[in-house]
């Protein structure tokens, strides 16, 4: 119930990040006119009423988007009247509240109803129940060909069953990650999908899920940030809310960047994209600021994309190009065993690709986001290979039917810092026994503890 209480005293918009309570919501009416709808043979007083419900371009609205051209999402709603209590120069109606008292819906002059809820100070669309719970903040960072949507697009699809093993329940995701998941299918023999485009904004991906044991309710927020908007200061200005605002930050880098691999940037921006380099604008830029020792206390889980392709890297066979075995772990806990040794052997294959390399992107770590891990993960556990279309143009495809390893460790660990999904800070794996014998993996052994 606190936990309610304090979403409902303070609900911060995931578009602009201002904030405001659930009663100063604002909502779109559903009784909407054009103006061939007006007549001169209506009567005064009705004409009066109804311009009021007129149609007409969203200021407000259209001053977020224009700072994002060619991202404005397919918004039906966006030339629908506002009707805002709280603003003398809106229209006012019959806001109603739900049973725990959340403002969820309004009743206009006309009698409809409407729960197309929207800030009242961007008018972007609300997720369903949107400042209802606690809302947590996720920014899933990677420069172009890292492999970050396709990282994203994977562990949205399978959310629900990744969840279900930890101990957490989906309860209803926003169209907005269906609208993801739509244009970003990843199969067999289909070209796999884009990047994120620079400078365009993927509307923010909401998911409401539940806390089995402790029955609480928490709203995620996913971002897609292209990397290289967190590099360029003019850049930084629009996308800087993003990251000020995280929570917790999965950082994808592609192992090439520590090969000399990459092809698609070259000589200056290829150096200014590097890993160390993104990492020192996002705390400069947004972080620093506001946090003592130009350090930030958010959760940044440095995450190696395409492990298929580095399981020849280390001398020794290793857990960590393996899935979790959630049936070491009791009662569908978080697999807290696992973060550690994963950070220490993925740590280990950063130096073997490339010591000095990751020695500077240890330092740049260890000042500006010390409260760091190290993961790897496989988005699709095979190799794509790259194809022309009947126009000529190159794209990837794969030939076997994706499968992820470890994507979703990365967003556990998160999770477990920022309160989400925890235990009393105890082992939580299966002693091994008669029915539970299992050899311990990697270099470090199965039975590492996290303090």
């Amino acid at each position: 119930m606190a936990g309610l209480q304090e979403a409902l005293m303070n609900c911060k918009c995931p578009f602009c990040f201002k904030t405001f309570t659930h009663d100063k919501v604002a909502f779109r009416a559903m009784t909407a006119f054009e103006q061939q709808d007006l007549s001169d043979e209506m009567e005064e007083q009705e004409k009066e009423i109804m311009e009021k419900y007129q149609k007409e371009d969203d200021e407000l609205y259209k001053n977020f988007w224009n700072n994002f051209p060619g991202s404005e999402i397919n918004n039906k709603y966006s030339r629908y009247p506002v009707i805002d209590n709280n603003n003398p120069k809106a229209l006012n109606g019959a806001y109603k509240h739900d049973a725990s008292g959340f403002v969820n819906e309004v009743t206009d002059e006309f009698g409809r109803t409407s729960d197309i809820r929207i800030c009242p100070y961007c008018h972007n669309n609300l997720p369903f129940e949107f400042g209802k719970y606690p809302v947590k903040y996720i920014s899933v960072v990677g420069i172009t060909s890292s492999g970050k949507t396709i990282y994203l697009s994977q562990l949205l699809k399978h959310l629900g069953s990744f969840f279900t093993k930890a101990g957490l329940t989906v309860f209803g995701t926003c169209d907005e990650i269906d609208a993801f998941l739509a244009g970003h299918k990843i199969s067999k023999d289909k070209p796999l999908p884009q990047g994120t485009v620079p400078d365009g904004l993927t509307p923010p991906m909401v998911a409401n899920v539940k806390d089995n044991s402790t029955q609480q309710m928490y709203t995620l927020v996913f971002y897609d940030i292209a990397g290289e908007n967190c590099v360029k200061p003019h850049k930084m200005k629009k996308f800087g809310p993003f990251i000020k605002n995280s929570n917790g930050i999965i950082l994808i880098i592609d192992p090439g960047q520590f090969m000399g691999e990459i092809q698609d940037a070259e000589g200056e921006e290829q150096e200014l994209y590097q890993p160390d380099r993104v990492i020192a604008a996002m705390c400069d830029a947004f972080v620093t600021s506001s946090n003592k020792n130009g350090q930030s206390g958010i959760p940044l889980a440095v995450t190696l994309s395409k492990g298929d392709t580095m399981k020849n890297i280390l001398s020794y066979s290793s857990n960590i190009f393996n899935n979790i075995d959630y049936s070491l772990y009791e009662n569908n806990r978080f697999p807290y065993d696992e973060f550690r040794s994963t950070d220490i052997e993925v740590w280990h294959l950063v130096q073997e690709l490339d010591k000095d390399k990751a020695l500077i992107l240890k330092n740049i770590l260890e000042q500006s986001f010390p409260g760091h891990l190290f993961f790897i993960v496989s988005s699709l556990n095979t190799e794509p290979y790259k194809v022309k279309d009947e126009d000529d143009k190159e794209h990837y495809k794969i030939d076997e039917e994706p499968e992820t390893v470890r994507v979703e460790e990365p967003l556990f660990w998160i999770l477990d810092k920022i309160g989400i999904g925890t235990n009393t800070g105890k082992t939580n794996r299966k002693k091994p026994g008669k029915d539970n014998d299992t050899k311990p993996g990697g270099i470090f052994g199965g039975w590492f503890h996290i303090i």
